[in-house]
């Protein structure tokens, strides 16, 4: 099951769940304080405060400060062919 690691008004978060949503992927979605130093589960899991962040399973994306097109490649690349 994926894992989102997101903020509803992050502008680089709601493509990927739009990106999510296009291609019918089921996924739990983890809200983060605005407040970078308050998300240490992600900073753990990460090493980094940003987000977005997607876990795959035992794969992780960690977000990088406004750029994050390498999880919406690897989205596409991974469930493209899977759409029903």
């Amino acid at each position: 099951m994926l894992k989102l690691y997101q903020r509803e008004t992050c502008p680089y978060c709601k493509p990927v769940r739009e990106k999510l949503t296009e291609l019918n992927i089921t996924y739990i979605n983890v809200n983060l304080p605005k407040d970078r130093t308050q998300r240490k589960e992600l900073i753990e899991l990460t090493g980094v405060p940003y987000i977005p962040a997607l876990v795959d399973d035992d794969f992780v994306l960690a977000g990088r400060l406004e750029f994050n097109q390498h999880i919406l490649d690897y989205i596409e690349e991974k469930f493209r062919h899977k759409q029903i």
